[in-house]
């Protein structure tokens, strides 16, 4: 058994890791968190909104969260830190989705707001892989409201047009065959759980990770401790130090019990 007097800062995507793939918390996991964090710092980074994200928070009762794929974080429901998108390249990107005919999604930390008046099959497929409806239509909400993350509709054959370096001040990461997320350069997940654990006095070597997609394969590389599940993407599985089963097989549990913390 480990010393349970060590501190160490426990991370946890939502779907796929603390979800299943039907959307549920599985009972296992819920106890499996709660008694984690009896004796240790835990927290959620997640590539939705906080919106999207709070009902998960609120039912493991988790102070601690990391979202937009890293564009926020909050410790104790407290806000400490947040990356906004470059508004000069984000006009410009849209202005290119527009002609390439791909739509777009934007995001604040608490709200969703699509671009264009009727959405498109993609932009259905991709919402609904995450279990939420496609938001309400705001043309120009951007001029309104500070971004920290948009969701752009494309396929792998047409990332060329985005991703070969037109663009500086921004990452695209893929999470749905037809969705990409849209990130300030230089964030992500683990980034902004660097900076949750200096905040905390915890070294990276004592962050334990868990994911399954592709947002979550640096932070897996690179955590102390970086667990994939069994539903991960085979590339996630890759880097991690330990494969444990899917959400809906108890996976989280399994893992923490293997590492010796339950």
């Amino acid at each position: 058994m480990v010393d349970m007097t060590s501190r160490k800062l426990f991370v946890f995507d939502i779907d796929g890791t603390l979800l299943d793939e039907h959307k549920q918390l599985p009972e296992s996991t819920r106890q499996a968190v709660k008694k984690l964090a009896e004796n240790y710092e835990v927290a959620i980074a997640t590539g939705r909104n906080r919106t999207m994200a709070s009902e998960v928070i609120k039912e493991l009762a988790i102070e601690n969260y990391i979202v937009c794929n890293g564009a926020a974080a909050y410790y104790k429901h407290d806000s400490i830190y947040t990356n906004s998108l470059n508004k000069d390249e984000l006009d410009r990107l849209i202005t290119m989705a527009d002609d390439n005919g791909h739509q777009m999604v934007y995001e604040t930390v608490d709200e969703l707001r699509r671009r264009s008046s009727q959405p498109n099959e993609r932009m259905e497929k991709g919402m609904a892989h995450v279990g939420f409806p496609v938001p309400e239509q705001n043309h120009d909400y951007h001029e309104k409201y500070p971004l920290v993350q948009c969701l752009i509709f494309y396929s792998e054959e047409e990332a060329s047009l985005y991703e070969e370096g037109q663009f500086d001040h921004f990452r695209f990461v893929r999470w749905h065959e037809t969705g990409v997320d849209v990130l300030p350069a230089g964030g992500s997940k683990f980034s902004t759980i660097e900076r949750l654990a200096k905040h905390l006095n915890i070294s990276n070597d004592n962050i334990v990770a868990f994911g399954d997609g592709f947002n979550d394969l640096e932070m897996i590389e690179n955590a102390g401790t970086g667990v994939a599940m069994g539903n991960a993407e085979d590339d996630v599985k890759k880097v991690a130090d330990l494969v444990t089963a899917s959400s809906s097989q108890n996976g989280i549990q399994l893992a923490l019990e293997k590492l010796g913390y339950l």
